[in-house]
């Protein structure tokens, strides 16, 4: 009985296979059930493995791929409009990294050299301001391993201010006073001047320390801008940070630099002189000791800037960050900022390593208030701790992997920027309007660079 049912479903199956291939669209399919010689049907056999073999093949090179980068970035069809984006912020930092009428570095350099007898307050600062300096393992062997936060006070008196490194401003056509656009900061290049930075509320956490007003910008509208949501609806014109209103040179950030001679000290500096700047994302603490261009002195410098921005769909989310390679806003919290952006991540992670290996942080390191601070003594554990933690980040990413787990965010800005420059005839402009003959004395060295 069991034989009977297995033959007539054989024979039902057949016939259905029969009749699917002479019906199917599939080219070849049919030769295989019909009457045909052995041979013509192992060729056609042959030949349909081979197209299915192929077919599986680029099905599993497909899936593969949505495997390895599930993730497709593309150009938008929509254009986002410039009001909608914050202006860059942008840093400046002098060459020159004091005073020289408060301080005088290559004096007390010099009677360190030949044993002379020094003030123990002019020794204590001159401690203090090698951390700004070159590194030089001579002195460095005779300074102390950490430093009090006596060092932000001393930084402060001998800091070079805004008014005497900016001589005037001028933001959308309208001219301020430097100091009303400008924010003092300390970074790694020491005090250097920002203009539209997120202040230190909305840009670290409460624990981390902060030397009088550095950082601190006053009347700024809080949580004007989120870094995925963009401007609040309601948030106005006149918001913080800016916004780019409209594009063009009119609209531009122009800086008229003053460079005074007198301030120069090859000892504690390089023979480069001039000013550094770098144009950033506002939410980002900028490091001047990886990334900037060179204001050279007498020179009208353009630079003009070109944003471009990252967006994530809200289909891309579903994704683990392992997969589409990027953070969202709140996936990777940090310990001292707010808000997760890469730099500020391997800003962290060098702090957190400089830590570990050297028992205090570097003085522009967000910390708190327990934390040590690196003297120039720890200058040569300060140097291996970063080249360390270079090679141990480049040997993860060898093996697919990371150390400081530092991936870009998921809706990010960056600004690209072409510069160019000519010489600046300022000596020869105001011999003409005052008609008469200015000594070289007059005038300090001056630049005119303009962002926009």
């Amino acid at each position: 009985m069991k034989m009977e049912e297995n033959t007539k479903f054989n024979q039902k199956l057949r016939n259905h296979l029969v009749q699917y291939s002479s019906s199917t669209s599939i080219h070849g399919f049919k030769y295989l059930t019909e009457k045909r010689s052995k041979i013509e049907k192992t060729i056609w056999s042959l030949m349909l493995l081979i197209l299915l073999s192929g077919c599986m093949f680029m099905i599993y090179k497909v899936y593969h791929k949505y495997e390895s980068c599930p993730v497709v970035v593309s150009f938008s069809t929509k254009d986002t409009p410039l009001y909608q984006i914050p202006f860059p912020a942008v840093t400046i930092c002098p060459e020159s990294k004091y005073s020289r009428k408060e301080f005088n570095y290559s004096k007390v350099y010099f009677e360190i050299m030949q044993d002379k007898e020094i003030n123990e307050t002019e020794l204590k600062n001159f401690y203090y301001l090698t951390l700004l300096c070159d590194p030089d393992l001579d002195i460095s062997k005779r300074a102390n391993k950490t430093v009090d936060d006596q060092f932000f006070q001393v930084l402060d008196q001998v800091k070079l201010n805004v008014e005497s490194i900016l001589h005037f401003c001028n933001f959308m056509g309208k001219f301020y006073s430097c100091d009303k656009l400008f924010t003092p900061i300390l970074i790694d290049q020491g005090v250097c001047y920002s203009f539209n930075n997120l202040g230190r509320d909305e840009l670290f956490k409460k624990h981390v320390f902060h030397y009088s007003d550095y950082y601190h910008v006053p009347n700024n509208s809080h949580n004007a801008y989120d870094t995925e949501k963009g401007y609040e609806t309601n948030s106005g014109v006149d918001t913080h940070p800016k916004r780019a209103l409209m594009s063009g040179a009119d609209n531009s950030l122009t800086v008229f630099f003053n460079y005074d001679t007198a301030d120069t000290d090859f000892i504690c500096n390089s023979f480069l002189q001039g000013f550094r700047v770098l144009i950033h994302n506002p939410w980002d603490v900028p490091r001047l000791t990886k990334h900037y261009f060179r204001i050279p002195v007498s020179k009208v410098v353009v630079a003009a800037i070109e944003p471009e921005i990252v967006k994530t769909s809200i289909e891309v989310r579903k994704f683990p960050p392992e997969k589409r390679k990027c953070y969202m806003n709140n996936e990777r919290p940090l310990k001292h900022f707010k808000n997760y952006t890469q730099p500020n991540c391997y800003l962290e992670c060098l702090t957190n390593y400089t830590l570990h290996e050297c028992g205090c942080v570097q003085f522009f390191m967000p910390r708190d208030n327990l934390t040590a601070i690196c003297g120039s003594g720890s200058g040569s554990c300060l140097i291996r701790a970063e080249e360390k933690l270079k090679l141990k980040d480049l040997e993860f990413k060898i093996l697919g992997q990371t150390f400081c787990d530092c991936k870009p965010s998921c809706t990010n800005l960056r600004f690209n920027m072409e510069t160019s420059h000519s010489d600046f005839y300022y000596k020869e402009y105001f011999e003409a309007h005052l008609n008469m003959k200015i000594d070289d004395d007059g005038f300090g060295d001056i630049s005119s660079p303009t962002f926009g």
